[in-house]
């Protein structure tokens, strides 16, 4: 491209793939939800556009602390840099470290509830902080985390267009939909999930009430009672996620977009060197993780362990935190352990997959085309152990009734019947339909051209595919320039 035109594109004179818009990505300090803007943010920056992070965090210690969670605030902005993207780090508030050591030990509602008092915790000087960088150096649009309420509160504050970015859509509510963090099966009725309806409406309320007084403190008007089971964004709101892979969702609005998994980032990392060969074409290969967060439990990884060491069976286990326990003890002759692991590349190549049920482990899976046998250790994962059982694609295990007994039982069946795997790979085709970073990508790259509300058309699906992003865009008023499929093809693919 001529100098001049880039020069010109830069001062935000030029339009479609040519405008150049500065867009600031705000996330908490953990891996699930930095995944999906990272990704975002890559091909934005690939397509032209300036990305730049605020993360609350600091520098490394030279040590590593107990438990694992506190080391987010090191791990997660480390990341960022290494993919080269300009960083600042929020001052994380002193309440975090409280609240994430409690997190950490913390189930069901309670764990719900801790997690947002953590993702709450010095909203008001966090929402300061940012404020003062923006104003040091403008943004056109800011992305965030649907529960960075800082970034939320800033970008009104200043009248900035902003987006609000799901994982999944486990947040809103459906036809049998039980409340998030309830962990009820799909479908529930009765007396148990009236219980559930009514902790989750105390929980709504007593963040409501928290928010209004940060509200109040920075000088706006009321929000609204419920931050939590809408789409939080007046501007557009993009659900990291497709349809297919979903429960129902009702009530979501004409500025919220599905617009697939993101993985991008995570494909080919850490694959040189790793051991590829050693995995058996004679076996029915398991691959096991419980994530990085709450990974740091070596007993529930020996169980399962147990419950694989059996004749055809071969385990490659991604250990995380656990893994110096793990390793300075015995293991099953049928096992490769690993600290961590290239773990969109492995997922192609085993049989089955035993996860904690995180987001992102999840959707990587579904990609794959591999069922699951979850086995919640906290967070969203027990929300999605069952969204993966109303699916048909997996089984649901509970951490209470974990046993090696039980774990064969589950694996038996999940090899045998083959309607599982069925299910899984019918889900991998209609996932690799979509493209999560070229089409949030699009819609970022349009709201901050217009500094309007991105809007579903009537009657359009709410799925972008990436053969429906180019018809969304010009049912828009906003067709995509000539070179938008060159640019969609580089920076990854989420396939």
């Amino acid at each position: 491209m001529d100098t001049k035109v880039v020069a010109l594109a830069r001062k935000g004179a030029l339009v479609h793939n040519s405008f150049m818009s500065e867009i600031a990505f705000l996330s908490h300090p953990t891996v699930g939800h930095l995944n999906t803007l990272l990704s975002t943010a890559l091909r934005m920056r690939a397509e032209g556009h300036r990305s730049r992070f605020f993360i609350p965090g600091g520098p490394s210690l030279g040590f590593r602390l107990k438990p694992d969670i506190l080391n987010n605030v090191v791990d997660v902005p480390a990341m960022v840099e290494r993919a080269g993207l300009p960083l600042e780090r929020l001052r994380p508030a002193l309440g975090v470290i409280f609240h994430a050591i409690r997190l950490a030990r913390s189930t069901g509602y309670q764990e719900t509830r801790i997690a947002l008092e953590l993702f709450t915790s010095g909203a008001e000087a966090t929402t300061r902080d940012i404020l003062r960088r923006l104003e040091r150096q403008p943004a056109d649009v800011l992305v965030a985390d649907f529960a960075f309420y800082p970034a939320i509160l800033a970008a009104e504050k200043l009248g900035l267009p902003w987006v609000a970015v799901y994982h999944s859509g486990l947040p809103f509510r459906g036809q049998g939909v039980p409340p998030w963090g309830s962990g009820l099966p799909i479908g529930t009725e009765g007396p148990e999930l009236q219980r559930a309806e009514a902790t989750e409406a105390e929980l709504l309320a007593h963040l409501a009430r928290k928010m209004g007084k940060v509200r109040r403190a920075l000088g706006l008007g009321p929000g609204p009672e419920d931050v939590l089971r809408t789409p939080a964004s007046p501007w557009l709101n993009l659900v990291m996620s497709h349809e297919a892979i979903e429960a129902p969702r009702t009530g979501l609005g004409p500025s919220c977009f599905f617009v697939g998994p993101c993985f991008s980032t995570r494909r080919g990392t850490d694959a040189e060197g790793f051991p590829f060969d050693k995995l058996r074409a004679d076996a029915f290969k398991v691959y096991v993780s419980l994530g990085t967060v709450f990974n740091d439990k070596p007993d529930v990884f020996r169980t399962l362990l147990r419950g694989l060491d059996t004749p055809g069976i071969q385990a490659i286990v991604s250990a995380g935190a656990a893994y110096p326990r793990l390793a300075s003890g015995p293991l099953p002759s049928n096992a490769l352990l690993f600290r961590r692991v290239p773990q969109v590349d492995l997922l192609p190549k085993v049989d089955l997959v035993i996860g904690h049920g995180g987001n992102n482990s999840t959707n990587e899976t579904l990609a794959a085309g591999k069922p699951l046998l979850i086995v919640p250790v906290g967070g969203e994962q027990h929300d999605n152990a069952r969204r993966i059982e109303h699916l048909g694609a997996g089984l649901f295990q509970p951490l209470q009734t974990l046993s090696e007994e039980n774990v064969r039982r589950a694996v038996a069946r999940l090899r045998e019947e083959p309607g599982f795997r069925a299910k899984a790979e019918a889900l991998s085709g209609r996932l690799e339909s979509s493209d999560g970073p070229s089409t949030s990508s699009a819609l970022i790259a349009l709201l901050a051209r217009r500094r309007a509300p991105v809007l579903l058309p009537e009657g359009a699906p709410r799925t972008v595919t990436r053969e429906g992003l180019a018809s969304l865009l010009t049912a828009l008023g906003d067709p995509p320039a000539p070179s938008s499929a060159g640019a969609a093809q580089g920076g990854g693919s989420t396939s």
